[in-house]
């Protein structure tokens, strides 16, 4: 008989714990290697991770509701139904516990996972560090659902709390917000930017939206992933001992979400016709909407497009999402009256901002993707 120790899986660079939404699987339940297990909540979105392993659920860990850090052991898999065993400590994926000894009942003690009769606190490991962090008892903190208390629960009394003092209510920042918030402040303290703006006609690459029945988001995409391929510097990566370039031209999407942004990825825009990137460009907001995409879709992006223009946005600038050297602001597209061969007309102009890291990409280089980024949608593609 074999063992599997299911781990909380790191699941994009910047995540360090999840909180466990549902188990799909039962204790006792039958289930089969690749098939989903359990849904987990990321600084990102909610996600599926499937049984790493054939056999059977002997053990949960975990509780739905519960925050974890990554790579703690949450549930065990065993290769048969019945048949006791043990988890020598430290224990890996694929322990076979009959070489241990005598079978005996399960004693494995992951961290948090098992408790002692009179521990009278239930919490998560990351929620007793951020307890220690601020300086909240334990003991005063509720839970807001369950009965384990999360690191939302404790930052939660810290601010009614006021640390001491009388303190305005305060609404707790989710996950999500907490990552932007370090990425962010990451960008403008670590990244030397700057930003070129043009203002593009877009009446041609309106009729060949028209005509090949997509929005303009789709043709923006085609345009600037073709013009990426031209211009490969800005989608490398900045490292001190060198530029990295990029494996593909993999452009992120900018999605806004009620409590903050997701940028998943579509992969290899380049070679893509009007009608795929239209089609997957739908999929991935869909997903990112529903908080529901592969880890795979949110990763390897090199340039990313913001477009605000749905939101009648005009202009903007955007910050530069740390590794890419670049992101493209879109605004959105209206009518102008501009000058055209010594005449007023009135034209669809829409203003692109470029922001750039100026460790990988100088002025010139940006204003020559941009210029060339222009000429393509206002040539009608490609």
């Amino acid at each position: 008989m074999s063992v599997t120790a299911v781990i909380l899986p790191k699941l994009g660079l910047t995540m360090d714990e999840g909180t466990l939404v549902s188990w799909l699987k039962r204790e006792g339940d039958p289930v089969a290697e690749g098939e989903v297990l359990f849904e987990v909540e990321t600084d990102k979105a909610t996600m599926e991770v499937e049984a790493p392993a054939t056999g059977y659920v002997r053990k949960l860990l975990v509780a739905a509701g519960d925050t974890v850090p990554v790579t703690e052991v949450i549930a065990l898999i065993s290769s048969t139904a019945d048949e006791p065993f043990t988890i020598p400590s430290g224990a890996v994926p694929a322990v076979t516990p009959d070489e241990e000894g005598p079978p005996a009942e399960i004693a494995s003690a992951p961290p948090a996972a098992v408790r002692t009769p009179d521990e009278r606190v239930v919490a998560s490991p990351a929620a007793r560090k951020r307890a220690q962090q601020l300086g909240v008892d334990l003991a005063a903190v509720r839970p807001a659902k369950g009965d384990r208390i999360s690191v939302e629960d404790v930052e939660t009394a810290h601010a009614s709390s006021g640390a001491g003092e009388t303190a305005a209510p305060r609404v707790p920042l989710s996950r999500m917000r907490r990552a932007i918030a370090e990425r962010m402040t990451q960008s403008f303290r670590d990244v030397p930017q700057f930003s070129v703006s043009r203002d593009v006609d877009m009446m041609a690459a309106g009729a060949a939206r028209t005509a090949a029945g997509v929005s303009y988001a789709d043709v923006l995409i085609s345009a600037v992933a073709r013009t990426l391929a031209a211009h490969p510097r800005l989608a490398m990566r900045y490292d001190a001992e060198g530029l990295i370039p990029p494996d593909g031209i993999h452009l992120g999407i900018a999605v806004a979400l009620d409590d903050g942004l997701l940028v998943p990825v579509l992969r290899d825009a380049d070679t893509k016709g009007l009608a795929a990137i239209s089609r997957e460009r739908a999929a991935l907001q869909e997903g990112a909407r529903a908080g529901k995409l592969p880890m795979e879709a949110l990763l390897g992006a090199v340039f990313t497009i913001s477009n605000l223009g749905p939101q009648s946005v005009d202009r903007f600038t955007a910050i530069v999402n740390p590794p890419e050297a670049a992101i493209l602001a879109v605004g959105r597209v209206r009518d102008l009256v501009v000058a055209r061969d010594g005449a007023a007309v009135v034209a669809p102009m829409v203003t692109l901002t470029l922001s750039v890291d100026h460790r990988v990409v100088d002025g010139a280089q940006a204003a020559a993707f941009l210029a060339d980024l222009a000429a393509r949608l206002e040539g009608g593609l490609p």
